[in-house]
């Protein structure tokens, strides 16, 4: 891909990102449907749906470009490493604070460290965390070596997260509302706007991903 279809295709993102996410906003606002106990504020989980799936796929995005780094030591798959590590520290940010508000309008609490959900959604962010200030205090082929192996340390956290629900059964995380064994939980409509919501959330990772794997590779030619 050159340089001007790169930047090309980056802002084609955006501007796709920010439309949809428009979109995802007029409509939760207008059109979603109240939820029996959240009313009005099940606009929130909009966000927090979006957020989480794309805390998960930004996550598996650099562990299994750090293991390509490893495989082929290419600057190019460290640069989609920690573009992946970066935008999964922010989508994790996003959905810690809308999970701890949905928990505040729907049961009372802001946390709780015996939901398991909850903690390995914290130390997953701590993962990225860890990962990207890894990168600060290192250089070169090292820095891209250990960052490389301390993201692939994401991939069963994010494992265990998912299954978290069937495993352990926490009393206060709500259970699965689409993937259940006898059919989604919830109105076409909601799940209409769930879909918009996930869709907007995905383009915008991609946009987040392009752009920030260019920087690092501008970063790279400045280094050498």
């Amino acid at each position: 891909m050159t340089s001007a279809t790169w930047r090309r295709t980056e802002r084609g993102l955006g501007w796709l990102a920010l439309l949809l996410s428009a979109m995802t906003l007029v409509a939760g606002l207008w059109f979603s449907p109240s939820e029996r106990v959240l009313g009005r504020m099940v606009g929130i989980l909009y966000v927090h749906a979006g957020a989480a799936w794309t805390t998960y796929l930004a996550g598996g995005v650099t562990a299994i470009a750090a293991l390509a780094y490893l495989r082929s030591r290419s600057e190019a798959w460290d640069g989609l490493a920690v573009a992946g590590g970066e935008a999964g520290l922010w989508l994790g940010t996003v959905t810690l604070l809308t999970g701890s508000l949905w928990a505040r309008g729907a049961q009372g609490w802001w946390w709780r460290w015996d939901d398991p959900r909850l903690v390995l959604t914290l130390f997953l962010w701590f993962l990225y965390a860890g990962y990207l200030t890894l990168r600060q205090f290192t250089e070169g082929e090292r820095r891209a070596r250990l960052s490389a192996v301390l993201a692939l340390l994401g991939l069963p956290v994010m494992v265990l997260n998912h299954f978290a629900l069937t495993l352990w059964q926490p009393r206060f995380h709500p259970a699965p509302v689409i993937g259940r064994p006898g059919g989604p939980a919830a109105s076409p409509q909601f799940l209409w706007l769930l879909g918009l919501s996930m869709l907007a959330y995905t383009v915008l990772l991609a946009w987040m991903l392009l752009g920030r794997a260019r920087l690092e590779s501008l970063r790279n030619a400045l280094e050498a």
